[in-house]
């Protein structure tokens, strides 16, 4: 029996949707809102136990940002 490449071992992805929590945990949701939507699935639970909602997610623009300080702090420090 042939072991799986790793290329049988993913899943394409047409988006993301990321949901972040007051606790500061992200959920990461794969493909479309609209897939989401169809689906009914618009509640989700975040492992602090608090319910997360389409309306929880996170810019992707603040996202890159906070990247992007966190970097710059990094390369501050050393």
């Amino acid at each position: 029996m042939q072991q799986p490449s790793e290329s049988d071992k993913t899943v394409p992805c047409s988006a993301r949707i990321i949901l972040e929590c007051g606790c500061g945990e992200q959920l990461i949701l794969l493909g479309l809102e609209e897939d989401w939507r169809s689906e009914q699935r618009m509640d989700f639970e975040c492992s602090c136990g608090k319910g997360l909602t389409l309306s929880n997610r996170l810019n992707e623009e603040v996202l890159a940002f906070r990247q992007l300080i966190r970097g710059a702090r990094a390369t501050h420090r050393d």
